[in-house]
């Protein structure tokens, strides 16, 4: 009988130190995804600044044809 408890605190333990290893992996790909995502927004946030700034030029007749882009990111109002 004393080797099924040790039995079972050795798997209790091992299972504590996966869901451990787990819950510390889970934390880090979070913030290694929110990191991700806010690169991304800067970036996109940078382009729609830029493609506002190809119209306004154009729609204030400046002609700037090396400013405009018809292929600008999509989602930029």
């Amino acid at each position: 009988m004393r080797g099924l408890h040790l039995a079972v605190l050795l798997r209790a333990a091992a299972a504590a130190l996966a869901l451990a290893a787990a819950v510390v992996a889970h934390a880090e790909v979070g913030q290694a995804l929110a990191k991700r995502g806010a690169e991304r927004a800067e970036r996109e946030a940078v382009a729609c600044a830029e493609a506002a700034r190809w119209d306004a030029a154009e729609r204030a007749g400046h002609g700037y044809p090396d400013l405009f882009d018809p292929g600008r990111m999509p989602g930029c109002h």
